[in-house]
Order: structure tokens, then sequence, then C-alpha cells
């Protein structure tokens, strides 16, 4: 898995990747082969933004999310946004299944 960091107006700690990373782990539970992700944190005047770029097989999730408070928690709103995104299209995926299965008499 090939995870990008960007900062804009802001330092990102090292913490904060070994976070990503492990929070990354969680979201593979849903089903989905992660191959990449961009991350880009900043910060516009009194304001932290958080932007999460998601890409697995075939699917592209973009998490966003802005925080006033701080990053940590800015990033954990976009990693919300994207966890729930998963869980939307793994249950359509079933749906599928299920719909389209074979017909019984």
């Amino acid at each position: 898995m090939r995870v990008t960091l960007t900062a804009r107006h802001v330092e990102v700690p090292e913490l904060f990747r070994e976070l990503l990373m492990s929070k990354l782990e969680k979201l593979e539970h849903f089903g989905h082969e992660i191959l990449g992700l961009h991350a880009i944190f900043g910060r516009e005047r009194y304001f932290y933004t958080a932007e999460l770029t998601l890409t697995t097989k075939g699917l592209t999730l973009v998490g966003k999310a802005k925080d006033q408070r701080d990053l940590l928690t800015c990033m954990e709103e976009a990693l919300m946004k994207l966890k729930e995104q998963l869980r939307r299209h793994e249950s359509k995926q079933v749906e599928n299944r299920r719909r389209n299965g074979p017909h019984r008499p």
C-alpha cells in the first residue's frame, strides 16, 4: 500500500503517519484491497483541513473534513467519512449479489 502525505501551511508529525497506517489496516476489513492513500493536510485561516483519497481496485473514495480545533480531530472525521463510504459500498455489493442470484422455483 502506498501512502502519500502532503502538508500545506502546517507541520505534520511522524505520529500522524503511524496513526493513519494503523487506521487504514482496520479499513481493510471491509473486503477491499487498498492500493493507495493520498492525504492532504492543511490550514486555511482558522480551520484545519484534511482530504483523504483512498484508492482500491475499481473504486476511488474521497473523505474531506474541516475543523477548528486541531488537525487530529480533522483527520478522524475524514477517516470516519471514508469508513462510511466503504460500508455503504460493501452493502450495495451484497444486495446486488442477492438480487442477481440464481432463480429458485
